[in-house]
């Protein structure tokens, strides 16, 4: 079953994309918390990764916690990813090899099911492209101490049950912020990053794929591979 729903999933992302409304699902009462607000035309191009992977008979996909930093995305959850650098060919190579540089895990053997709606990050002025990988057999990974904290490993039929989501309210630079997230392990899932996810799961949801537990579940318990 596993398998099959790769393989739907992949035709679907060649449909038209959800986009912006199913962004505002997950969106924040304000996504921006700065005073100067920065100029879109001069945005830097970033990827993320949302690799899908068999663990324990279920799929999987791994988020980021980033570590405390003088920076707009301290101590947040996220998607690996990062910048596009110059030498970077394209920008789903940039998604690749910033998560191999984050999480160690072996890129070759991905296969790559499509790409979702790019989204505008102001608080860093980032425009970020989010792609979706596969991998057939669990990865072992192998997180840079310097840019993740943990690794978090959310099972796929979890993050797509409606209890999952919350809403949290907080104070930051003068701005009262109300935002939906995803509760996994006790992590909040928010912002752009939810986003991407809600865009995620209106995908599977429009391809007409009924999920239930038992899809995911390997009947000799074991990974499947090809």
């Amino acid at each position: 079953m596993m398998t099959k729903f790769i393989e739907i999933l992949k035709e679907q992302l060649k449909s038209e994309l959800p986009g912006e409304k199913a962004h505002k699902i997950m969106a924040p009462n304000t996504r921006f918390t700065g005073s100067v607000m920065p100029d879109k035309e001069i945005a830097k191009a970033s990827a993320v990764l949302i690799l899908i992977y068999p663990k324990n008979g279920s799929l999987h996909i791994p988020f980021i916690l980033r570590p405390e930093y003088d920076g707009a995305h301290s101590g947040q959850v996220s998607l690996p990813g990062g910048k596009a650098e110059p030498n970077d060919p394209d920008i789903s190579y940039t998604a690749l090899r910033e998560t191999y540089e984050e999480i160690g895990i072996d890129i070759s053997r991905m296969n790559l099911l499509g790409r979702l709606s790019e989204i505008y990050i102001p608080n860093s002025n980032f425009v970020v492209h989010p792609f979706i990988g596969y991998l057939s057999q669990t990865p072992t990974f192998t997180p840079d101490p310097f840019e993740v904290q943990a690794v978090i490993e959310a099972d796929l039929y979890d993050l797509l049950q409606p209890e999952t989501v919350s809403v949290f309210e907080k104070e930051k630079n003068g701005h009262h912020i109300i935002a939906p997230y995803f509760n996994i392990e006790n992590n909040k899932i928010w912002g752009a990053t939810a986003m991407i996810i809600s865009e995620f799961k209106e995908v599977i949801a429009n391809s007409g794929y009924n999920i239930t537990p038992s899809d995911f579940y390997n009947a000799h318990n074991v990974q499947e591979s090809h």
